[in-house]
């Protein structure tokens, strides 16, 4: 009976030592005396996060960490994605990290009616990707075609929305990103259409987003090009001039158009040329979207802006009713 009392005693002292030496590695931090960058890719299994934390000296155990991970399921809320561990943390903080998600991910608003130049260039400025790295990948055809757009590139299919995204990020996958998000929004509005159908809708949205100022017109302006092209009309659209004015020739975008701008032969120039232009000139939001896919129904073939101030707009059947003021187009 007395040995048995020594080692059950024996015992309870092993098991009380081992749980204070894990308890010890929770909260104590390794001696590392500055922080860590370390990115988790998504699928990574919970001992490769382990090892790699390990490896960096974020953590002193892969084990504890394995335990403390298992424990209310923390295994299973692991977010990828670019980790900054300060030092001096211990392994339950940085489980703590890793299964809230703490990233160092920031927000990027990409605002409704940018160019693909021009989110290149959100993006670069906010240190996300490269410019010249998200032109590659937004220009890509095989890329488009495999994300299920018909024509050249993803000019038109880059959402605009507030991301949260990281320093540093693959273009592809800020590009694929921003597309899925497009698909989300369009399948949400309620109106299956053919790639081909979609596309046009998309290339009208794009013109309609650079016009329109009050929400509640979009659809009223979409009902003007597509009077027009029923018509055989040009589309006389102004924001398609800017786009070649900023984005063929390099200029700042204008204040106003000018007649003499009208007469640049351009194939998006669409004072010269009949028809739609051969892709989107803006990556429209969902106000544009909407009013591209369910424009009003109206027999209106003309419109003006009558208000800098309120953005209001005024509607014509005939050229009679419409005055030739000068041509603005929507700032930036």
């Amino acid at each position: 009976m007395k040995y048995a009392s020594m080692t059950l005693r024996a015992t309870i002292l092993l098991v009380l030592l081992a749980l204070m030496f894990t308890a010890l590695l929770l909260v104590l931090p390794p001696a590392r005396r500055e922080a860590v960058m370390l990115r988790i890719e998504r699928g990574s299994t919970l001992s490769q996060i382990a090892i790699q934390l390990r490896d960096q000296k974020v953590i002193t155990s892969t084990n504890v960490f394995r335990l403390i991970m298992k424990i209310g399921g923390r295994d299973r809320m692991i977010k990828a994605g670019t980790y900054s561990f300060p030092a001096g943390i211990s392994t339950l903080q940085a489980a703590n990290m890793i299964s809230k998600g703490q990233t160092i991910a920031r927000k990027v608003l990409i605002p409704e009616g940018r160019t693909m130049r021009q989110i290149a260039d959100i993006l670069a400025s906010e240190g996300i990707t490269g410019a010249e790295d998200f032109l590659a990948a937004a220009k890509d055809e095989v890329a488009a075609r495999e994300a299920g757009i018909p024509h050249g590139n993803f000019e038109g299919y880059l959402f605009p929305d507030t991301y949260l995204l990281e320093p540093d990020s693959s273009a592809r996958d800020v590009v694929a990103m921003m597309t899925r998000r497009f698909f989300e929004v369009t399948a949400s509005l309620g109106k299956s259409v053919s790639p081909e159908a979609l596309h046009r809708a998309v290339i009208i949205a794009s013109i309609v987003e650079r016009e329109y100022r009050k929400a509640d017109e979009a659809p009223l302006i979409a009902s003007v090009f597509y009077n027009r092209l029923a018509s055989g009309m040009p589309l006389q659209s102004c924001a398609t001039v800017a786009y070649v004015l900023t984005e063929h020739q390099g200029k700042p975008h204008p204040s106003q158009i000018f007649y003499s701008d009208l007469q640049i032969d351009d194939p998006y120039n669409t004072y010269r040329y009949k028809g739609l232009p051969p892709g989107p000139i803006s990556n429209p939001g969902e106000v544009a979207l909407r009013a591209a896919l369910f424009p009003a129904e109206t027999d209106f073939l003309y419109f003006r802006l009558l208000d800098d101030g309120n953005g209001v707009h005024r509607f014509s059947r005939t050229f009679e009713e419409h005055t030739g003021a000068p041509i603005r187009t929507k700032g930036l």
